[in-house]
């Protein structure tokens, strides 16, 4: 069956127009995502396929510019979470394979069959819902069987083997195409202890399904960490996150990386969020800025108004420990973020004004403010920081 689009153009990879602003800009160095995706690709043996994933609206990089920018750079499947992202995904007229990687409702699954995206199922429940949509579609329902090895999160656990592989034999109109599991704290230790435990459990949970007489044309089980460290866990398909996006997954990442004598890799991140000045306004010494008057001018200043807040995704905690970039020197958010503007002290950045473009991510002249960095101050993960922007905020390709 052709899958009949929705829409009678592409969807943007961007902020709804009605609800984006022309203040807040994401820019996207679609090269670099490019240039990631090739240099992950040659961590792989050429009969390993690679999956980029791209939920969570590419983690924050535009859906559609982040797919394609990764399907030239050597990508042949996408991974996202929801049927919702598979869906944009072929509205966008990306037709390279899907996988939903998350749940999805019997409704769902009827849809994601019509449109040739494949589907994950995790639990008996799941399985249940699968079965009965077979009974809605003539197509058969392509479907990736997640196993239980560590994170108790989603999958299959040892005792469901045999239920699983009666039902799966039994019913025709699920073609089985992969096996997946999901390590735990592969990224957070240099110890891999446990992930090498998960290995085994996996390889165990294979055997059993193999012994049921089920086959998996993929095999995947890695994380962006895993593909960095574990070229013995690459299997057929290989999932890649975050450093698809130039990002490493973590300190330990990166110093097991080194550690295990493999060729560097060059990983550069593609993101920078600008947002114009408003205002730009002299502040006496004395007075006081925004909500509680938490921040006092020790001196004359001059305070530059960034229409900004927390509801756009820029976080309140941010307020006093944190920078942007005005012109190419940092500056300090002073006072309390607001819901929709915040304040930066910019006495020392010459000559500033309103209309003028501040960096709250990324690259501006000498300096730079890394997703690590903001993450530190916030006391998180980059894989958070990335996913802060809204709908409030324009995508555009660079």
């Amino acid at each position: 069956m052709i899958y009949e689009r929705k829409m009678e153009r592409s969807p943007k990879p961007t902020a709804d127009d009605e609800t984006s602003s022309g203040w807040l800009t994401v820019e996207v160095n679609s090269s670099a995502l490019t240039g990631n995706m090739k240099e992950l690709r040659r961590l792989l043996a050429p009969s390993t396929r690679l999956m980029a994933v791209v939920k969570a609206n590419a983690y924050g990089h535009g859906l559609l510019i982040a797919a394609r920018a990764f399907l030239q750079g050597g990508a042949q499947v996408l991974g996202v979470h929801s049927w919702n992202e598979a869906d944009l995904l072929r509205q966008g007229d990306i037709e390279a394979p899907v996988v939903i990687l998350g749940p999805t409702t019997q409704t769902e699954m009827v849809k994601a069959a019509e449109a040739g995206v494949e589907i994950t199922l995790a639990s008996v429940a799941a399985l249940e819902n699968a079965v009965a949509a077979c009974g809605e579609i003539k197509e058969s329902i392509s479907v990736h069987i997640k196993v239980e090895t560590g994170v108790n999160r989603q999958g299959f656990v040892e005792e469901e083997v045999s239920q699983l592989a009666d039902s799966l034999k039994s019913h025709s109109c699920l073609e089985v195409v992969g096996l997946s599991s999901h390590f735990a704290d592969i990224e957070d230790s240099t110890n891999q202890d446990f992930a090498l435990a998960q290995m085994q459990r996996f390889e165990k949970f294979r055997k059993l399904l193999m012994a049921e007489g089920l086959e998996f044309p993929n095999i995947h089980m890695t994380c962006s960490a895993a593909t960095l460290l574990f070229p013995e866990v690459h299997g057929t398909l290989a999932r890649v996150g975050i450093s698809a996006y130039g990002i490493w997954p973590s300190k330990e990442t990166l110093v097991s990386f080194r550690q295990s004598g493999q060729p560097k890799i060059d990983l550069q991140p593609a993101l920078t969020w600008k947002c114009k000045i408003s205002q730009v306004r002299e502040v006496a010494a004395g007075e006081t800025v925004g909500y509680g008057r938490s921040w006092k001018a020790m001196a004359d200043s001059r305070i530059a108004i960034l229409p900004v807040g927390y509801s756009d995704g820029l976080p309140r905690s941010l307020g006093g420990r944190s920078h942007v970039l005005v012109k190419g020197y940092r500056a300090p958010l002073v006072g309390r973020i607001c819901m929709n503007l915040c304040m930066v002290d910019v006495t020392h950045v010459p000559e500033v004004e309103a209309g003028e473009q501040a960096v709250l991510l990324g690259r501006q002249g000498d300096e730079v403010i890394t997703a690590e960095m903001m993450a530190a101050d916030l006391g998180t993960i980059a894989y958070e920081v990335v996913c802060l922007p809204g709908s409030t905020w324009n995508w555009v390709a660079v």
